[in-house]
């Protein structure tokens, strides 16, 4: 695989702006690492969050992931592979072309240097979007009503993900963000709606059956989501609306009876 990179001309012009108008630039950018570099088999994977100043006045937060070495191997390429952050780019571009929510492309590149792959995604931060957990926390004990919309919400963009035959394969409740929103009433005590995004993409990968990657994933959140009476139940409840009718839908049910 040749060397490229993929980035819309509006996106060119920010990140122009700030300095950072190429693959060199923004592999040479002195970040700090918003989280500590994942190190592995000799190569690296990294993020750092930082701040891009507009032309137009204001600002805007971006993630910025560079990896050295850290790849994966395909039935192509079984020897050298191909960096993870790509299988990531490649994702983000399929949920984006089904109206899945998630992350924001602004730029992707790879290149080699010295025989192995480096590699750079950057995408827009989530503003304004909180982990589920932390959104679920930030409800009033006594609010059933916006705890079951924001869980609604959550189902919506899990059955539109799996509808399209995506199996995100680490669905932890940190990896799905959630924003919320008042409909009404300035003061914040008008009626919440919630939009629920999906992160962390470097995994996932096209499945098949609908049922098996819906019940992996499904499997997976319920392991790994720390949660309230009841909240597992609205979840699969609103989610077999969407998406789990007829045999599917009877199916889901039955392997998650004992738990419901």
């Amino acid at each position: 695989m040749s060397n490229q990179c993929i980035v819309s001309e509006s996106d060119r012009r920010l990140l122009a702006y700030n300095g950072l108008d190429g693959f060199e630039s923004l592999w040479n950018a002195d970040l700090s690492w918003f989280e500590e570099p994942n190190r592995r088999r000799n190569g690296w994977s990294g993020v750092s969050r930082h701040i891009l100043k507009q032309p137009e006045g204001g600002t805007l937060a971006v993630f910025i992931k560079r990896q050295q070495n850290h790849n994966f191997r395909t039935l192509l390429y079984p020897v050298r592979g191909l960096p993870t952050v790509y299988r990531e780019y490649r994702n983000i571009s399929r949920m984006k072309k089904h109206g899945v929510p998630c992350p924001d492309l602004v730029f992707y590149g790879h290149r080699t240097a010295g025989g192995q792959w480096q590699a750079i995604l950057v995408t827009r931060s989530l503003e304004g979007y909180r982990p589920l957990e932390d959104s679920l926390g930030a409800i009033e004990q006594d609010n059933l009503d916006a705890r079951r919309a924001l869980l609604a919400s959550v189902a919506q963009t899990l059955s539109r993900m799996h509808g399209h035959y995506l199996q995100h394969s680490c669905l932890y409740a940190k990896h799905i963000f959630v924003r919320a929103e008042h409909a009404g009433g300035s003061n914040g005590n008008g009626t919440r709606r919630f939009d629920a995004a999906v992160i962390d993409l470097e995994k996932m990968r096209p499945c098949f059956p609908l049922s098996r990657l819906a019940i992996h994933d499904l499997d997976q959140l319920y392991r790994h989501w720390e949660r309230q009476e009841g909240d597992w139940e609205t979840l699969v409840e609103n989610y077999s609306a969407h998406l789990a009718s007829g045999p599917l839908g009877t199916k889901i049910r039955n392997a998650w009876g004992r738990r419901l």
